[in-house]
């Protein structure tokens, strides 16, 4: 039994307990809850028994890969499997760079985080903002409201109850993120603004009104709007992993080579390209960010994957 023979939708619950509990802070009555979860039904037991196969697969990693088991999943539709673990999609091609962006502001930033790092800060007010990799921000707590204006990359907010009702407003280049109390992730992306909310309610103001006259847009717990400057976009179910960055992990549900290859590459100087003739794998699995040398030679291990490395900050995906 492989991931890509187990059923889709468990094979993602698999995970998502895999990364609960080897998160630090499972408790036992989660611990139990998942062997119960295993019990219920005789394909929940293959997914979790498969996601521990491709685990054992890549033991020669280092203990952090406790996070790291590498499972693969297959897409709804139409599944050819290579080596028990991979499902070859279409054509497609991405190559990027982990360099940061955001001009003079970020670089003069209250908070800075560079390429591959992560940073927790605890405000006056008991709120708490981890960066994430190359993250800039500016912090003001004033009589009036608590402001973060985000110049760049990706943060996760617990926003603590203020005893004067001031409001916590979170700024990116294309709107701000009203809340009282509450937990969620924002991330500045090329002209468009990611918000996901995990715990509480959010309101989000684009810089302009939407295109149906709406000022803002309520989001609740569960939720994730990627809108731009005009409010433009859906908004659409949260991802359940969406903070697990924090745990040094990256979580894939069947994720593009592709895209895989732009998320890790934000952890690393230099680039990270996947050559098209592979850029369509649909993978799933979870993936520490604290060592991708190994990851990348995990991947070519496991997969039908050959990494070329020109220089230590040039690293190609191809087919083998």
């Amino acid at each position: 039994m492989t991931a890509a023979d187990a059923p889709g939708d468990a094979v993602e619950t698999a995970i998502g307990w895999m990364v609960r509990l080897h998160s630090g802070s499972a408790t036992p009555q989660e611990r139990q809850a998942c062997e119960r979860w295993q019990q219920e039904r005789a394909e929940n037991a293959q997914a979790w028994a498969a996601v521990n196969h491709v685990s054992q697969q890549l033991k020669s990693l280092p203990r952090a890969l406790a996070h790291g088991t590498l499972a693969m999943a297959p897409p709804p539709r139409r599944r050819t499997v290579l080596k028990g673990a991979l499902v070859l999609g279409g054509i497609g091609t991405l190559g990027l760079a982990a360099s940061p962006e955001g001009g003079w502001p970020a670089l003069a930033a209250d908070h800075r985080t560079g390429v591959g790092q992560r940073e927790r800060v605890t405000l006056a007010d008991g709120s708490t903002l981890d960066l994430n990799t190359a993250t800039a921000l500016d912090v003001r707590l004033d009589a009036r409201e608590r402001c973060v204006t985000l110049h760049r990359g990706e943060v996760l907010v617990a926003c603590a109850a203020d005893p004067g009702a001031r409001p916590f407003l979170m700024q990116t280049a294309e709107g701000t993120v009203h809340a009282t109390q509450a937990r969620f992730v924002v991330r500045q992306l090329a002209g468009r603004t990611s918000v996901q909310a995990l715990a509480g309610g959010l309101e989000v103001s684009p810089h302009a009104p939407t295109r149906d006259g709406r000022a803002t847009t309520r989001l609740d717990a569960g939720q994730r709007w990627d809108f731009d400057a005009q409010g433009t976009g859906p908004v659409v179910a949260a991802d359940a992993s969406a903070d697990a960055w924090t745990d040094g992990v990256l979580v894939a549900r069947d994720m593009r080579l592709s895209t895989l290859a732009a998320e890790l590459a934000r952890y690393r100087r230099g680039w990270i390209r996947c050559e098209s003739a592979i850029a369509s794998l649909r993978i799933s699995g979870v993936f520490p960010v604290d060592d991708l040398d190994r990851v990348v030679a995990a991947l070519q291990r496991t997969l039908p994957v050959r990494v070329r490395a020109l220089t230590p900050w040039w690293v190609t995906l191809g087919p083998r």
